[in-house]
C-alpha cells in the first residue's frame, strides 16, 4: 500500500447526510447513488468526483455525508452542507477489485505502526480507531467493485 501525506485546503461539500448502523449500510449505498444523480442540481466545482465523509460518533454506526465539492456560496435549501477545514491527511488509493476491508486493515496497521495519529476533534467522543474517513470517488466508478482515494485526517 502506497501512502502519501497531503495537505488539502478547506472545502465545502453539498449533498445529503445519512446516519445509521453498520447493518443499515445498504440504505446508505442507495443514498450515495441518489446524490450522484443530483449532481447537476448541486452544481459541483468538479463534476468528476463525489465525496463520502464518514464521522464515527455513533456507537455501532456512523454519520455519512455524501456530496460534491461546491464553491463557498449560498446553499440551495434542498441540500445539506458540510464544511471540511484544512487538514493534513494520510492518503491511499483503494484499487478496483481489492476488498475494502483489506485496504482499511492496512490503514489501521499503518497507524498502529506509529506512522501518525488520527486527528481527533477536541471534546468529541468517537467509536472507531479511524474516527474520520473521507473517500473521494470518480463518478463513473463500478459500484460493485469501486476504486477511490481515501483521506484520513492526521494530527499535525
Amino acid at each position: 500500500m502506497e501512502v502519501n501525506i497531503v495537505a488539502l485546503p478547506s472545502f465545502k461539500v453539498r449533498g445529503r447526510q445519512w446516519e445509521g448502523s453498520y447493518e443499515q449500510v445498504p440504505a446508505l449505498k442507495e443514498l450515495i447513488k441518489k446524490v450522484g444523480s443530483e449532481k447537476e442540481e448541486i452544481k459541483p466545482v468538479d463534476q468528476d468526483y463525489q465525496w463520502g465523509l464518514s464521522v464515527h460518533t455513533i456507537k455501532n454506526g456512523f454519520v455519512h455525508f455524501s456530496g460534491f465539492e461546491v464553491e463557498d456560496a449560498k446553499s440551495d435549501a434542498a441540500y445539506e452542507e458540510m464544511n471540511v477545514p484544512r487538514h493534513t491527511y494520510m492518503n491511499v488509493h483503494h484499487p478496483k477489485g481489492r476488498d475494502i476491508g483489506e485496504t482499511y486493515a492496512s490503514i489501521y496497521q499503518w497507524f498502529r505502526d506509529g506512522n501518525a495519529k488520527p486527528y481527533l476533534e477536541p471534546g468529541t467522543k468517537y467509536y472507531d480507531g479511524l474516527p474520520l474517513k473521507f473517500e473521494k470517488y470518480p463518478v463513473d466508478r463500478d459500484f460493485d467493485e469501486p476504486h477511490f482515494d481515501i483521506y484520513i485526517p492526521i494530527q499535525a
